[in-house]
């Protein structure tokens, strides 16, 4: 039987064009009994400024077209906007909705759902890189997988938002983790996690020119700018790809299954998710990148 899989991308950089094509290439080369049915997106062609996020959203469907992949698309930044600032402006953080966002996200989540069942149904929604959080509608519906950039117990939110938490506190490792996706932001069942330390020896020098370089003054672009910030996001990002890629493979062989809101392997419940770090960390260091 083959795993049928949709995907959820907000296709807003290079990162969203490797994880689908890797994946796709995976898939085909390994013969793995799945298929990408189709992609999602949260934007449209057209709906926001001509910038360098627009051009690369155009790079993703056209990635998207050359696979053979269908595209639906359904633009958040059109539908009840005046709703979604009110409910934006309102809310303490993204994980912390107010009662407007909630409702926003729900009464989108609805259209969501309205254009997805036009496609092919599918196994698993993975979502790679998508920045909405999701309402009521699309988590009772789909079976949704998500990759988070972060340990199962460390920060929540955004990539960006992750690693400002990890350098503010000091952290001494971080990691990459695939879950089930519940209404707890990054907080759901994980399939499958790894780790990676960002302190040492080899990490002593980016540390010191961030406490040199950086202040309680410092912008936010210029955070992200930094060597240390952009080290800790490309050790995650190399790390993504054959995570994702094996926990694919286990769903499509059915060695880890998701029934009842939980994950199970070999048919007992996985309790704190697989650790695969050395698995990931051989695939790394050799540059096979999981294939």
């Amino acid at each position: 039987m083959t795993l049928s899989i949709g995907w959820f991308s907000s296709g807003r950089d290079e990162a969203a064009r490797n994880l689908l094509s890797s994946v796709y290439d995976d898939i085909k080369s390994n013969y793995c009994q799945a298929r990408i049915e189709w992609v999602f997106c949260h934007r449209e062609t057209g709906d926001g400024p001509f910038n360098e996020e627009y051009r690369q959203r155009e790079l993703f469907f056209d990635l998207a077209a050359r696979l053979n992949i269908p595209v639906a698309c359904f633009s958040h930044i059109r539908f009840l906007p005046d709703l979604r600032k009110s409910g934006l402006s309102e809310s303490p953080s993204a994980a912390k909705p107010s009662p407007a966002l909630a409702r926003w996200r729900d009464l989108y989540g609805e259209e969501v759902m309205k254009t997805v069942r036009m496609l092919s149904p599918v196994d698993i929604v993975v979502m790679a890189g998508y920045m909405l959080i999701i309402g009521t509608p699309e988590l009772e519906q789909l079976e949704l997988v998500n990759i988070h950039p972060a340990l199962p117990w460390g920060p929540r939110g955004t990539w960006q938002e992750v690693i400002h938490q990890l350098i503010a506190e000091g952290a001494k490792e971080q990691g990459i983790m695939i879950h089930r996706v519940t209404k707890t932001l990054d907080r759901g069942p994980v399939i499958s996690y790894c780790r990676f330390p960002i302190q040492g020896p080899e990490w002593d020098e980016a540390w010191g020119l961030w406490d040199a370089e950086i202040s309680n003054e410092s912008s936010r672009e210029t955070r992200e700018a930094h060597r240390l910030f952009r080290r800790i996001r490309h050790y995650g990002e190399i790390r993504e790809l054959p995570l994702l890629k094996r926990a694919i493979r286990e769903l499509a062989l059915g060695t880890i299954t998701l029934k009842d809101k939980h994950v199970y392997a070999g048919g007992s419940l996985l309790e704190q998710g697989m650790d695969l770090t050395e698995e990931i960390e051989r695939n790394v260091s050799s540059g096979i990148n999981g294939g």
